[in-house]
């Protein structure tokens, strides 16, 4: 062997044990970080033994309770409900929902006003005299029927509400403001 070869000998055996030294630490990380998924898978094994059977139980409860909904109707309710919902929003655009919602506190007043005991009543009344057969079978009362009727208290009372109502629907501030026309 030449000078410089034997001198660059030393030289290649201190590269290929700094090398073998670098091997060796990432060795050595590799084996402390396989140690460490280890604990880790052996931790996450741990806990789905012991949350399996309480995951079991819960996707039963949640079948048994899924079942019992659709027995009673409580899916398809809910699928119709989501076509009309579709439909709505086919129908209507963002004014449209604006104005709802500027309007949504005199609708609802409206609905629990229309929902007392005694505006069912008229209604229900009202629904049924609808549905009594007229045509030309029934004989319309006379004028002098008609007249006789008005005597009776409730007749004029009727008549007096009913009178309100259309004076009430034809004044253009009552459709505004009712509740101001009410004070």
């Amino acid at each position: 062997m030449d000078a410089t070869a034997q001198a660059a000998a030393p030289a290649d055996a201190a590269a290929q044990q700094a090398q073998l030294a670098r091997m060796a630490a990432q060795l050595d990380e590799l084996v402390e970080e396989n140690r460490r998924a280890r604990e880790r898978w052996e931790v996450l094994d741990e806990l789905v033994r012991d949350a399996a059977p309480v995951a079991r139980q819960a996707m039963g409860t949640m079948t048994d309770r899924l079942d019992a909904l659709q027995r009673r109707g409580y899916v398809e309710f809910v699928g119709s409900g989501i076509g009309v919902v579709d439909r709505i929003v086919g129908a209507f655009g963002r004014e449209d929902v604006e104005a709802l919602g500027e309007n949504v506190v005199l609708m609802l007043q409206t609905l629990r006003e229309m929902t007392q005991p005694e505006v069912l009543g008229l209604l229900r009344r009202t629904v049924e005299l609808a549905h009594e057969p007229t045509g030309p079978t029934v004989e319309p009362p006379s004028l002098l029927a008609l007249a006789g009727r008005m005597r009776r208290p409730e007749i004029r009372h009727g008549l007096d509400r009913l009178l309100r109502l259309v004076e009430g629907m034809s004044s253009p501030h009552a459709a505004t403001h009712p509740e101001e026309e009410r004070a």
